[in-house]
């Protein structure tokens, strides 16, 4: 089943962090599969900046601002584990609120038009992809790709091995 548990973490923007964080996986022989990190700032700048052309700000320049400022200081790791049960377990003693969330987790054979087959089957079937991210090297077989889906039962009806 290509159903996996992804753990979100909003980690400090800072030199060093990331070895932290991974230091505490690596301590408990925890393997990172997946993972994807996000500037939090970036993303609310450009949310702002679309809103800001479409006039649908909900609330005053200041508070966006203030949202924005503090937004600099974070950023957003996503990540699947071979064991995410013990990874949020051993990153919550450490003080990281860890949020968990399944996703699907697709092999794509690598090829140019596969990512096009695959979101085309989703829109087809009335699916939301919120967001995805993956990675294959040009001379791969294949790639892992992680989505995160408005309707995962749907999804996995759709690819109920993983594979499209």
């Amino acid at each position: 089943m290509p159903v996996r548990k992804q753990l979100e973490v909003m980690l400090a923007d800072a030199p060093g962090e990331l070895a932290k964080f991974t230091a505490i996986l690596e301590e408990e022989h925890i393997n990172i599969e997946a993972m994807s990190i996000q500037d939090a700032n970036e993303y609310l700048l450009a949310l702002y900046e679309v809103r800001a052309r479409t006039g649908r700000r909900v609330a005053p320049r200041d508070y966006y601002e203030a949202i924005l400022k503090e937004s600099a200081r974070y950023s957003m790791i996503r990540l699947i584990t071979d064991n995410p049960t013990r990874a949020v377990d051993v990153l919550g003693k450490a003080g990281y609120q860890v949020k968990l969330q399944d996703v699907i987790g697709l092999i794509l054979e690598n090829c140019p038009g596969i990512l096009h087959k695959v979101s085309s089957r989703f829109g087809d079937a009335g699916i939301n992809i919120s967001y995805t991210y993956g990675s294959g090297f040009s001379d791969s077989v294949s790639a892992l790709f992680i989505f995160k889906v408005s309707d995962l039962e749907k999804a996995i009806a759709i690819f109920p091995d993983g594979n499209p």
